[in-house]
Formats: structure tokens, sequence, C-alpha cells
């Protein structure tokens, strides 16, 4: 069926491209596995502003669903400072000018990847 989109790599959102690369990069860093084609995920690290844009989830993961992914409590990656949205039962352990050590964050966003 013809629904004259453009290729994918042109019409996916900016946020949806950033969502995948920074969990590939999440996952790539932090547990040494790699999730994506390389050169997917370079393409969508380049993506720009689509002239016409896919609406809703563009492909088949799950926790991409906003709706899924607040029923599961999960935050990705892709959100800054995700640490302080997570809570684990520990309590902060703030260093001598305010932040969260980079072990507890790394702890904290254990349990949602």
């Amino acid at each position: 069926m013809d629904e004259d989109l453009p290729n994918f790599f042109e019409s996916i959102k900016l946020s949806q491209a950033d969502e995948l690369v920074k969990e590939e990069e999440n996952m790539k860093n932090y547990f040494g596995i790699q999730v994506n084609d390389p050169d997917t995920v370079s393409r969508l690290d380049a993506t720009k502003i689509p002239k016409k844009a896919i609406q809703g989830t563009p492909w088949y993961t799950i926790l991409s669903n906003t709706k899924y992914s607040m029923l599961f409590y999960f935050i990705g990656a892709h959100i800054n400072e995700r640490e302080k949205l997570i809570e684990d039962g520990s309590p902060d352990d703030p260093n001598n000018i305010g932040d969260m050590p980079e072990k507890q964050k790394r702890e904290r966003c254990e349990q949602s990847d």
C-alpha cells in the first residue's frame, strides 16, 4: 500500500531516533552488548528534522511506546538525570558538592535497564 511516506530514516522523529541511539550507547557502555546494527544506529544518529514524520511508535520495541513504558515503570537512557526518577529504596548519598556519586547513579539505572 502506497502511503506516500519518504524513506524510514527521513521520516522518523528526532526524539524517536535519539531514544534508540541513547539506549544503544547505554547497553554498549554498561553491559558490553550491541542490540542494533551499527549502521542503523549511525543513520539514526545523523537524522534530521523530517518533512513528513511517522506518527506513533515507529518500531516493534514495546518500551518505546510511552503507555507501556509507564506501565512497566521503565525510564529509558534517553531521559536526562533518570537516576533521580528511579526509586530503589536506598537513600541518596550525595557527595560533598551535592551530586549523586557515579556508582549510585549506575546502580539506580540498572534497575530500569
